[in-house]
């Protein structure tokens, strides 16, 4: 089987030299269950093997960015007549060669179906790379402007996934069916030649490499900073701050921690690079947010006239970054916040000295990056949905063809060690320079449904 598509798409954002751009596709597939020798081995019910290669393209910057815009400044200047002039500025440095970001992937897969219909399953392989991708990208101040758009860089994603589904039980009376699906996923940034070569620290070694920073979470003191870096040859979005190790004890040599003398009672900050003094220079990669493997799995069962449906899904292996702990965790000693009740009666104390909370006092506010403290395991398993349904007899009342009553949950538990509301976390999900950040995250509603389906 051959399949082959060639698309042109344009967009009105780019100029008019770049405007269109072109994607081709291939897909190759062989029904191999179909040949004497597959059907001889007496294995196999069907079996197909696939391949494809394809591009699309990404459009995603804002309308104008190839062109030049001129806005009111906000300052105004009086003139020699004693009237005042209003300010028409360059507000941006337009690139008209921008193009297309151009994504480009390869997969290879099998279908299959064995042992007269019990087991079935896919198998994925895939790699998919995305280059020309737009992004600012660092110019000198002294043009103006500190960014402009360009085409730079590359990214890569490589995965695997399998789902499998068995059938042990299919009857006129009883049928029973479960499966389940995996999948991994390895990002990995491969250029960043939009960025600079510039100082990375990383465990107190300095190396030059190309990286940003992501977005900055609040517009407040508590989390006033990016959570999130993107470097050059490492997965997207990595936590970057500082790594801590328990609380400063009575007695110990206290450092200079952002300008201020440590005290005891505070939490106490690895000096990655030696110096004596706590700052910017001490932070280190602290998290990953992009998980191992997520899956899920289901059961649906049917006697008779009755059914039930069963859904789990799961993520292993991220991190998430908790940024309610910032406040939660620190009894800052101000009555008008909520805390952890364990923040405040198991405070670090004089006479109750511990490595677990800082002293009743102690506060981040202000605080230039965050620490580990906040970083958790978002690892969890949900039994997202449950569906059981009777379908009613009604062969001998004319004026109805269907009557199905069910009853149904969604959201109904949660396994997970993380201790916020929910670990499938919702606070930036449109912000791709935000990622694994729990920041005044809403919790995820437990829903219950009783229906009737009438036809």
């Amino acid at each position: 089987i051959l399949t082959a598509t060639v698309r042109r798409d344009g967009v009105s954002k780019f100029s008019k030299n770049n405007r269109y751009g072109v994607f081709p596709s291939l897909a190759l597939a062989w029904n191999a269950g179909n040949e004497d020798f597959i059907k001889n081995l007496d294995v196999f019910e069907s079996l197909k093997l696939r391949a494809g290669w394809g591009q699309i393209g990404n459009h995603g910057i804002g309308a104008y960015g190839t062109l030049s815009n001129y806005g009111v400044l906000n300052n105004l200047y009086g003139n020699a007549t004693g009237g005042t002039n209003v300010p028409i500025a360059l507000r941006n440095l337009a690139n008209p060669d921008l193009t297309w970001e151009t994504t480009e992937q390869v997969n290879f897969g099998l279908d299959f179906t064995i042992l007269k219909g019990f087991v079935s399953g896919n198998i994925d392989l895939y790699n998919k790379t995305t280059k020309d991708l737009l992004q600012n990208s660092d110019i000198p101040p002294s043009s103006g402007f500190t960014r402009i758009l360009v085409n730079k860089g590359s990214i890569t994603n490589n995965g695997f996934e399998l789902t499998l589904n068995f059938n042990p039980i299919s009857s006129e009376d009883i049928e029973l069916s479960f499966g389940g699906n995996i999948s991994f996923n390895k990002t990995e940034i491969e250029n960043l030649d939009s960025q600079p070569l510039q100082g990375f620290y990383e465990n107190g070694v300095m190396t030059d490499r190309r990286f940003y920073y992501g977005n900055t979470i609040s517009r407040g003191a508590i989390f006033r900073y990016p959570a999130n870096v993107f470097v050059e040859g490492e997965e997207t979005s990595l936590f970057y701050g500082l790594e801590t190790d328990g609380i400063y004890q009575t007695g110990e040599a206290l450092p200079e921690v952002f300008g201020n003398l440590a005290v005891p009672g505070d939490v106490k900050i690895i000096d990655q690079n030696g110096d004596g003094i706590i700052d910017l220079n001490d932070r280190t990669f602290i998290g990953n947010p992009n998980p191992d493997f997520i899956y899920g799995f289901n059961f649906n069962l049917t006697y008779k006239r009755l059914s039930a449906n069963i859904l789990f899904n799961g993520v292993y292996g991220n991190d998430i970054a908790n940024g309610n702990l910032l406040q939660l965790n620190n009894a800052e000693g101000l009555t008008y916040l909520n805390i952890a009740p364990d923040a405040y009666f198991n405070a670090w104390r004089p006479d109750a000295q511990t490595n677990v909370y800082p002293r009743i006092g102690y506060s981040t506010n202000g605080q230039p990056a965050m620490t580990d403290r906040i970083i958790e395991d978002g690892s969890y398993l949900r039994l997202s949905n449950l569906t059981i349904a009777y379908d009613f007899d009604v062969n001998n009342i004319d004026s109805i063809s269907n009557l199905k009553l069910f009853i149904a949950g969604q959201n109904l538990i949660t396994w997970t060690n993380y201790s916020g509301y929910d670990p499938e976390i919702s606070s930036f999900l449109y912000n791709g320079l935000i990622n694994g950040v729990d920041w005044n995250g809403r919790a995820n509603a437990r829903t219950f449904v009783i229906g009737l389906n009438v036809g």
